[in-house]
């Protein structure tokens, strides 16, 4: 009862925070169809956890602060509602509204059958969470490396979803589930607005969008059924993952792989925050009858506070997202020097707004940046060929959506004459694909001259076709990129350029989805309005093998989803549930009852002792730092090497755990539980496996008291000694 109880009151929440917000995201989105409703949850949920982490510097972090932040985000909505009174119609109100709740219903629904956070790496995003949750200043403890902070990494993705869970005291282990469910819904709204606003109010093209991003695979997923159904054959690590590793030695996720697999990790909480900087990019394009790029200064900030969010929250998106405001700025003040033939005017009204909203969109986050401090990068490094994607493996990702777009942007080229220069272009690019050994050349590079080619063609009258031509030129750009250099970290050898194609990978396929979405709109549009006209093939014969070729690829895609959703549910093998550690009643009920304890009756961040291992990486250790937050002397130790602590240090708190479970000195033991300021001595099933464990010791009330005593023991360390 109680975990229906956490869900209506976090539905409801997030209903009220959207609601708050309109008059905001009205203002910021005031040039599209829906007037920036699809953007209000995600818009209110980034200024209550700025304010909240603001306020935090100067009140400490806590639910009175986050109070007191959506007080506040009320206040402001009322004063621009009674000065603008911008509200959206009653239908889009209606189909924004139905649309996210059929989004977060329907995937707290399959959350519900896939519960557990545990295996891959959710204890990494449940100990993030956790530390955040925990924290009263911040940035937070390290919770795998007791003594230090999270200054290593962008946190303020967990903090968004943190500040909500923390204001309605829902438990962390329901939370991280109700996480998932409401950024798959945030996104799917954002996405329906897309689609929406593109097409001018056209809700089931709003709703194609949303489905073509958020719920279609690629073709490595019918690939992979029928291997598994007609040929009979296994398939290694269950039926969903190779989908995610079509690139060998590289991850290649795409939205619905990373629901259904269910990692809290921060470029998937990033995805909404992407989406709400890109709605408003939209309606920048859009507006061409006005003087400045942002029409009065809350529009600004509203725009900076949005753009500066996602570089805390997940670092990797903040260039990608600065690049296209430079594009659209430019296009604006192109439009700009049309209409007034200024160069210098429209040069520095250009220069000056991008200062201005970097300087705006970084100094809110100061604070941040002042305790950022990330090891895992050590610039930037050239990717060898060998390493390089194919061309057949970029077809299995995207076929569909380049099949689309590449038919749209055909019809931009409208006479006999360019499209023969682009079949040209078409074979310089092939031959520069083999004498530079970069495969991807031979579809990359007339994709990015024929969607840039559309977008300068747009320039003077920025509509829709425009900003999505510039999506298409992105997604070809970073593409490219990824050929050509790779940002080198701790990971080497063949899987180098790993980290760089995870995270960029996940901007291709919004922005080719969204393409593609559009871009069958368009298509569809002008079939019904110009039949002689509408495909890049004009015979009959040659309409009928793009239909057929469109359908096959549809249903191909389709496979994904649904036979993915089914194996995961199926492989789970687990009664509905949305607390996230149910599963550990039947690993290990000692654990469970143990860490309940500790959550309900540890306050603050007190270090903890409990097992780990050089090899404890995507293991069960680190279970109750993971499940509490507090932090511990070292957890998952490959994890700590990768973001950059010392090598040596760690192999000393390695030996230090080692040490003080299995000495019989009790004056040893002391001495380096003080060295770490180890408040809490935990030792369940996994410690005694692990070493030899001298409980004499342990067993001294001048030193040390027992708290918890069942399967597990829990000693609290005396303040005296």
């Amino acid at each position: 009862m109680l975990e229906y109880l956490h869900v209506i009151f976090w539905f409801a929440f997030i209903e009220i925070l959207g609601l708050i917000s309109l008059p905001l995201a009205g203002i910021a989105g005031n040039r599209l169809a829906d007037r920036g409703h699809s953007a209000a949850r995600t818009l209110g949920i980034v200024l209550v956890t700025y304010m909240a982490w603001l306020f935090s510097y100067i009140w400490g972090f806590s639910r009175s602060t986050i109070l007191v932040s959506v007080l506040l985000l009320g206040l402001i909505s009322i004063i621009f509602y009674r000065k603008h009174g911008i509200l959206p119609e009653k239908k889009v109100l209606l189909s924004n509204e139905l649309v996210f709740a059929a989004g977060f219903f329907f995937f707290l629904f399959v959350r519900m059958y896939l519960p557990e956070i545990y295996r891959h790496e959710k204890f990494m995003d449940f100990a993030f969470l956790n530390a955040v949750m925990r924290t009263s200043s911040f940035p937070p403890a390290d919770p795998w490396f007791a003594g230090e902070s999270l200054e290593f990494y962008y946190y303020l993705g967990y903090l968004s979803v943190g500040v909500p869970g923390k204001l309605l005291s829902v438990e962390p282990s329901i939370l991280f589930n109700l996480a998932i469910a409401l950024i798959f819904a945030l996104s799917f709204n954002l996405l329906f607005g897309f689609g929406y606003n593109l097409t001018n109010g056209k809700i089931k093209f709003g709703v194609l969008t949303a489905l073509s991003v958020i719920l279609l695979g690629n073709l490595q997923g019918f690939k992979e059924f029928l291997t598994l159904y007609l040929v009979k054959e296994p398939i290694p690590m269950g039926y969903y993952w190779s989908s995610s590793r079509v690139i060998p030695y590289t991850i290649n996720e795409f939205p619905y792989f990373s629901f259904i697999h269910g990692d809290l990790h921060s470029h998937v909480i990033a995805i909404p925050f992407q989406l709400l900087v890109l709605a408003f990019l939209l309606n920048i394009y859009l507006r061409k009858d006005s003087k400045r790029v942002f029409e009065n200064v809350p529009t600004l900030l509203i725009f900076s506070i949005s753009l500066g969010f996602l570089f805390p929250s997940n670092s990797w998106d903040f260039p990608v997202y600065f690049g296209l405001l430079c594009a659209v700025t430019f296009a604006f003040y192109y439009g700009h020097y049309i209409r007034n033939k200024s160069l210098s005017g429209s040069i520095t009204g250009f220069l000056g707004t991008i200062i201005l909203v970097s300087i705006l969109s970084l100094l809110p986050y100061l604070p941040f940046y002042l305790s950022f401090k990330p090891q895992a990068a050590g610039g930037f490094d050239f990717v060898p060929p060998e390493l390089r994607t194919t061309f057949r493996e970029f077809l299995i990702l995207f076929s569909l959506f380049l099949f689309l777009t590449f038919s749209f942007l055909m019809t931009r080229l409208e006479s006999r004459r360019k499209i023969k220069y682009f079949i040209l272009w078409i074979g310089i690019s092939a031959f520069l694909a083999g004498e530079w050994d970069i495969p991807l050349l031979i579809v990359l590079l007339p994709l990015f001259v024929l969607s840039l080619y559309s977008f300068l063609k747009d320039l003077p009258e920025r509509s829709n076709t425009g900003f999505v031509s510039l999506l298409i030129a992105a997604a070809a750009f970073v593409a490219l990129f990824c050929e050509v250099v790779f940002l080198d970290d701790p990971i080497s050898g063949s899987f180098a350029r790993m980290n760089t194609v995870f995270k960029f990978y996940m901007h291709l396929w919004v922005f080719l989805a969204i393409a593609a979405s559009y871009s069958y709109y368009q298509l569809y549009f002008r079939y019904r309005t110009r039949p002689e006209n509408s495909f890049p093939s004009n015979t009959v014969y040659g309409k009928k093998v793009w239909m057929v070729s469109l359908v096959l690829l549809v249903l191909s895609c389709s496979v994904f989803p649904v036979v993915a959703t089914f194996t995961r549910i199926e492989d789970m093998n687990t009664k509905p549930a949305l607390d996230g550690m149910e599963y550990m009643k039947g690993l290990d009920r000692g654990d469970y009852d143990a860490i309940r304890w500790m959550q309900e009756n540890i306050k603050g961040t007190p270090v903890i002792l409990e097992a780990s291992a050089d090899d404890s990486s995507y293991r069960y250790t680190s279970r109750v730092s993971a499940n509490t937050g507090l932090p511990t002397i070292i957890g998952w130790a490959r994890h700590e090497r990768f973001w950059g602590r010392d090598h040596d240090e760690i192999r000393t708190r390695l030996e230090d755990v080692n040490s003080i479970y299995s000495t019989s000195s009790r004056k040893k033991a002391l001495e380096l539980m003080d060295k770490y300021n180890v408040s809490y001595v935990y030792i369940g099933q996994l410690e005694r496996q692990m070493y030899d464990i001298r409980t004499d010791k342990f067993e001294d009330e001048t030193y040390f008291e027992l708290v918890y005593q069942d399967s597990v023991r829990i000693y609290k360390v005396k303040n005296e000694f």
